[in-house]
């Protein structure tokens, strides 16, 4: 029999039979929790699935690519005194050889994602010596480099997930910065890999062996598990308690947003802390001694008072993450285990603090104990993929777990904020000696600092007075003064004036009405009209892929993921199925195509995507057309140029179809450059103007040692190993042609590729182009956007700044154009050039360099 928690009202102080019942509820789960089945080893030949929590979070990444850096994790540390570079290195790298979670790579294969694991792989701990710079410059260069390295975004293709970056200060003074990806990582990890860190740094640093035991299961292995756990009347328990719980409906609160919501959201962030006296953070926690709660039942309780004094709303949710580690044999693995937690209060009544701190204590425990079951499986087995669940977080932190220490230094934590969120309003308190810290981030697009600085007073305010009268009245917690209770109102008004009602729009023709046939089955929402936004929707998690999966099936077309980009509706997702039947796929992508000027066409980078330019395409302006042109062959069904003169012809005849007479106006992304330039060869060849010829930090021939991209990765290591270069080079020689013969007789076979094949094969059918390119003198100007900064990728062939400084500085490309070469630098690398906040700088000069070409028109 399933077991069933008994209604109980918060609307009453919590009685001692409601206390019965929550005590019985927890018993229920935790009974269930001991029958579940061994966590033990599973086949590594067999299909590894991915936990629950992974699979929303690997999806996320897949659609928000330009913004997939949101989901780094970074880790940073001044360390004062002698730092072996080696012995450091070498611990890191026996942590990812002990952890798979660090060396998996994720696809799609059979209509789901699925993990691989990879072999160990080198992890170079790249040394930038800034000893050489001014005393007074280096501690600003320092953190320039560690914000670059934040927001270079990982690829879930390639392994490992993990970077390293050491700074060198002084003889004895450095900044080691860790980024990971939030996929192979969580909070409680990081003090995994601390204890293990140290432990080796200190073992190694004595000439002895690892003293760590040997890890008997791995993450897959907690996936593989959880997915056969979580079913039948287990599942059917843990549903019960929290559809009592949430209900059917859990309503978006009305923050006092200073801005209209965006249409298109971002990650950007800032933060604002208050550091609270001593003697106020010693009464919380005697406070919550004396009512038997714990501390973050406490600061929940007093910050769900702050939010309903804002938003006169008596029922209220409040995310907060739990760390999800309920067996004991995953609390030493590294991995995305965490799960969250929704957490309903009432707040009805007015009730006094200490009857409403009993209230909350109920909802947590109550949500602690039922913890098993993933938030996206939770809300989609609700019907409850509405929620706005990126509202609003909760969280205390207690620092003690996430201290490194190494043996003979000191290690300081470096508080780096990432500018990114996921979360319109995050509170997070931090314990640290005694004393709280409490720290808002928010959600730059939304709310203003000034904003988030009241917040911060006012939750103190409320804090202090619950120690001193905790029986007063919720009302009376904040009294706010006529002046902030009109601010109040008048930015709740404002939202709501600018939230139209949404008007239910019936299917127009068969496409429509099937598609909304599908979205609802997906969804699991009865009614859906062809204006309704998938994402508005609740459009999370793998529901993209099972959509466009069921899309293919029914419609018998494949189409990238990113369409939902571009066309969120059903009815300009229908429009794009009739278009993709009348005509074959399109290269050409209209990223901004409004405005009178003449259009910019920007060229792909060597992964064949153009997503990454989106940032430049919407600060280049309104006026401004911007299209993008993307590899042939990532629809899968086309095989891809291998031909640079080949693509650049292809593209010829696409942009065509927007202009068909020049002056044009070409760009490129890295190799996208040499496509555009030849394109700008052609063009003219034909008597066509070609107005400007941009590359952004493309490198020609001469730049670097001459190498393919995986031989200058891997190269360095092979080169340990004693391999020779004409090994390596066989080696890839024959697994690149047997890949692309592959693939290529797989389409031949009238086969679609899925999106993992038909990406690896644009990117190695780019790479090849590239390799046998030889370009001709160009009759013409050429404008390079050079990058500032040396990438990742540089440092493994330009360690240092002496080798940077020494590489070719027109990047290969002295004597190719016949009436000169334009040099504009810009800030960032070769990979952050295009992310914020340097796509604005970038976009600024591109702005003045395409005003400048179309004035000499």
């Amino acid at each position: 029999m399933v077991g069933q928690l008994e209604p109980v009202s918060q609307k009453e102080a919590i009685s001692q039979t409601a206390k019965q019942n929550l005590w019985q509820a927890i018993q229920t789960v935790i009974s269930w929790q001991n029958q579940a089945p061994p966590l033990v080893r599973v086949s590594r030949q067999e299909f590894l699935p991915l936990s629950f929590s992974q699979e929303r979070l690997w999806f996320l990444h897949q659609l928000e690519s330009t913004k997939a850096s949101a989901y780094n994790i970074a880790l940073t540390f001044r360390i004062t005194g002698f730092l072996n570079h080696q012995i450091l290195e070498k611990s890191l790298n026996e942590i990812l050889c002990r952890h798979e979670a660090l060396r998996t790579t994720f696809s799609w294969v059979e209509g789901k994602p699925i993990q691989l694991i990879h072999p160990p792989v080198p992890l170079p701990l790249t040394v930038i010596d800034l000893q050489q710079l001014p005393v007074m410059q280096r501690e600003a260069k320092a953190m320039q480099q560690v914000k670059e390295d934040i927001q270079q975004p990982f690829d879930l293709q390639d392994v490992p997930l993990i970077r390293g970056t050491l700074i060198q200060l002084e003889r004895e003074e450095h900044i080691l910065l860790l980024t990971v990806h939030h996929i192979a990582v969580d909070a409680w990890s990081k003090g995994v890999l601390f204890q293990e860190l140290a432990a080796l740094y200190e073992a190694f640093s004595q000439g002895l062996s690892s003293p760590l035991p040997e890890l008997p299961i791995q993450y897959a292995d907690f996936a593989a598990w959880q997915r056969q756990w979580l079913q039948g009347d287990f599942l059917q328990i843990l549903l019960n308690y929290w559809k009592q719980q949430l209900g059917s409906n859990l309503q978006e609160l009305q923050l006092p947003i200073d801005h209209p919501r965006p249409a298109t959201p971002t990650c950007r962030s800032a933060s604002q802390k208050v550091k609270l006296p001593k003697a106020l953070s010693q009464a919380l926690k005697t406070l919550s001694r004396q009512e038997k709660v714990t501390l973050f039942v406490t600061l929940l309780a007093a910050f769900n008072v702050l939010l309903h004094r804002y938003t006169e709303q008596e029922q209220l949710f409040v995310c907060s993450p739990t760390a999800n580690r309920t067996r004991k044999e995953i609390k030493g693995l590294m991995g995305y285990f965490v799960n969250l937690l929704i957490l309903k209060t009432d707040l009805s009544g007015n009730p006094t603090f200490r009857e409403f701190l009993g209230r909350v204590s109920q909802v947590a425990s109550g949500a602690y104990a039922y913890q098993d079951l993933p938030v996206q499986q939770l809300l989609r087995s609700l019907n409850l993929l509405q929620a706005p669940l990126s509202q609003v977080m909760f969280a205390l932190q207690n620092t003690t777990i996430h201290q490194l220490e190494l043996p003979g230094l000191t290690v300081k934590n470096l508080d780096v904020d990432t500018g990114t969120a996921d979360f319109d309003l995050y509170l997070y308190l931090i314990e640290e000696a005694g004393t709280l810290t409490a720290v808002f981030k928010y959600n730059t697009d939304l709310f203003e600092a000034t904003t988030i600085q009241q917040m911060l007073q006012h939750f103190q305010t409320i804090l202090e007075n619950i120690v001193t009268n905790p029986e007063q009245s919720l009302s009376s917690l904040l009294p706010l003064t006529e002046t902030e209770q009109q601010q109040l109102h008048q930015k709740r008004a404002k939202q709501e004036n600018s939230q139209p009602e949404k008007v239910y729009i019936a299917p127009q023709n068969a496409v429509e009405l099937k598609l909304t046939q599908l979205w609802s089955e997906v969804l699991n929402i009865p009614s859906i009209g062809v204006k309704d936004n998938f994402f508005e929707l609740g459009g999370q998690s793998l529901l993209g892929m099972t959509l466009f999966a069921r899309i293919e099936e029914t419609f018998g077309q494949t189409l990238p993921l990113t369409t939902l980009l571009q066309a969120p509706t059903v009815e300009q997702l229908a429009k794009l199925l009739k278009q993709e039947a009348a005509a074959s796929w399109s290269s050409l992508v209209p990223l901004q195509p409004n405005g009178h000027k003449p259009p910019f066409f920007c060229i792909h980078g060597q992964q064949g995507s153009v997503l990454n330019l989106r940032g430049l395409a919407h600060y280049l302006g309104s006026e401004q057309p911007f299209y993008g042109l993307q590899s042939r062959g990532l629809d899968g069904k086309q095989a891809p140029h291998f031909r640079i003169e080949d693509m650049a012809a292809h593209y010829i005849q696409e942009i065509r179809t927007i202009q068909p007479e020049g002056p044009y106006f070409l760009g490129g992304n890295s190799m996208g450059g040499i496509v555009a330039f030849e394109m700008a060869q052609q063009l003219q060849q034909q008597g066509q103007t070609v107005a400007a010829l941009v590359m952004f930090d493309t490198f020609g021939r001469g730049c670097f040692p001459r190498l393919s991209f995986r031989q200058q990765h891997y190269w360095p290591y092979l080169w340990q190993l004693g391999l020779s270069k004409s090994l390596w080079q066989e080696i890839r020689e024959l697994l690149q042609r047997r890949q692309v013969m592959m693939s290529q007789l797989y389409l031949n076979l009238g086969h679609s590729l899925n999106q993992a094949d038909s990406r690896a094969l644009v990117a190695e059918a780019n790479m090849q182009a590239k390799k046998g390119y030889t370009p001709k003198v160009y009759p013409g100007r050429v404008t390079l956007f050079r990058a500032s900064e040396p990438s990742t990728f540089n440092k493994l062939y330009l360690p240092t700044p002496e080798d940077w400084s020494s590489r070719d500085p027109q990047h290969g490309w002295s004597g190719l154009a016949s009436t000169g070469l334009q040099i504009h630098d810009v800030p960032g690398d070769h990979f952050s050039l295009f992310l914020e906040p340097h796509v604005q700088v970038l976009a600024e000069k591109l702005k003045a360099c395409l005003n400048q070409a179309q004035t000499n028109c």
